[in-house]
């Protein structure tokens, strides 16, 4: 026993704690949200009910997955032998063919109304969370095995502290964004009407003249696309790193490192999944398109994850850059192609005049089209780039 004990590895230690507190947080905090939500019931408030429990369940969801890590360390804290890696059969790919499943589940549920209690918050789960499972075997399968120790902690660290450093950061920067936009548009009459539509929930939708204020004033637009396009990539790629921070020490090679980005961008990718998708008419599409954000996240952080490996181990800091700002790239092209496609669903307001919707609506195909392009490279790039990282010192790995 006191071998075991003098052996044992600081990581370990902070994980059984971190893990085992994150569980028993996450689960009272969906019970509380659980009874809250039974009291909508008392004003008929169905939507909000939905939204409700749906939030309570994908907060139990991420904090039950913790619980292998939370298991694998108190295990290695006793003294036993951590389960061997083992490679991963492509038998497991077959799980994709829940995703047409689940995705018909949650539009039968949220715009069928068919059991949305019962059927809604397990759409939402299985349509978050199988992608994920799909897009780590993916990579997996020709990369190195790893132990399931290692497999699980950089996972959840893309679950839970990426996003959570993440969102500190983006709400640090945002406030002298949103302070400019404040003061530039009080100071026009019509910027002032906007500000009121957006701080009264009672108010209606913005006519055409608001509407044409906003791109005629080219400020305001550089500065939100400025901050959407190129401030959330960098911070978020930059963050997303740290799932391999704590192994930096032990040189990791460029396989293992790559596959501890997939896997804490999965992460992240489940996390943005379960929490930006919100119940309602556009929760088909919009699960749809987060599939699609799962493959850049796990790729783009894998990218990074290799480059800042390369630097620390090999000092090769020409690769840090390569690979930060490859993934910077891809992400932000991402956010502007997003961004076309939320501009395209102006047509269906008809709030412009035809030609300015015929514009729209180009630009919503373009960016719907550079969405399914950009997830194809992702997915060709979590398939190939393993297996052309694999070494010989990858055959070794075993933690």
């Amino acid at each position: 026993m006191n071998q075991a004990n003098n052996s044992r590895d600081p990581l370990d230690i902070a994980l059984f704690i971190v893990s085992l507190g994150g569980i028993v947080l996450s689960l009272v905090i969906a019970s509380g949200i659980f009874i809250t939500a039974a009291f909508t019931q008392l004003i008929g408030d169905s939507v909000g009910l939905h939204f409700a429990e749906t939030t309570a369940v994908s907060i139990a969801f991420i904090g039950l997955c913790a619980l292998p890590t939370c298991i694998l360390s108190f295990q290695a804290l006793l003294g036993r032998q951590s389960p061997s890696p083992r490679p991963v059969s492509s038998s497991w790919l077959m799980a994709a063919i829940l995703i047409p499943f689940s995705l018909t589940l949650g539009h039968l549920a949220y715009t069928r109304n068919l059991l949305p209690r019962l059927i809604s918050p397990l759409a939402h789960i299985l349509t978050a969370s199988v992608p994920v499972f799909v897009v780590v075997t993916i990579a997996r399968r020709n990369g190195p095995a790893l132990s399931p120790r290692r497999i699980w902690g950089q996972f959840l660290a893309g679950l839970w502290a990426a996003p959570l450093f993440s969102l500190i950061l983006e709400i640090i920067f945002i406030i002298p964004v949103v302070s400019i936009l404040v003061l530039t548009m009080l100071n026009n009459e019509t910027g002032q009407a906007l500000v009121q539509t957006i701080t009264d929930p009672l108010s209606t939708t913005l006519d055409e003249e608001t509407i044409m204020w906003l791109i005629d004033e080219p400020r305001l637009i550089l500065l939100i696309l400025g901050y959407i396009i190129l401030v959330v990539p960098i911070i978020e790629e930059a963050v997303k790193t740290l799932v391999i921070w704590p192994l930096l020490r032990r040189r990791q090679t460029p396989a293992a490192a790559f596959i501890g980005g997939v896997l804490g961008g999965a992460g992240y990718g489940l996390f943005e999944a379960l929490f930006l998708t919100q119940p309602g008419s556009l929760w088909t599409t919009t699960m749809t398109a987060r599939i699609g954000a799962t493959l850049i996240h796990a790729f783009a952080t894998g990218i990074a994850c290799w480059g800042l490996a390369q630097a620390a181990g090999e000092r090769r800091w020409s690769r840090l850059g390569l690979g930060y700002f490859t993934a910077v790239g891809l992400h932000a092209l991402w956010n502007a192609a997003a961004i076309g496609i939320a501009i395209g669903t102006l047509t269906g307001e008809s709030l412009l005049s035809e030609s300015s919707s015929g514009l729209l609506g180009m630009i919503f195909i373009s960016g719907l089209i550079f969405l399914i392009v950009l997830s194809a490279i992702a997915l060709r790039g979590l398939i190939h780039t393993p297996q052309r990282l694999m070494n010989k010192s990858d055959l070794a790995i075993v933690d």
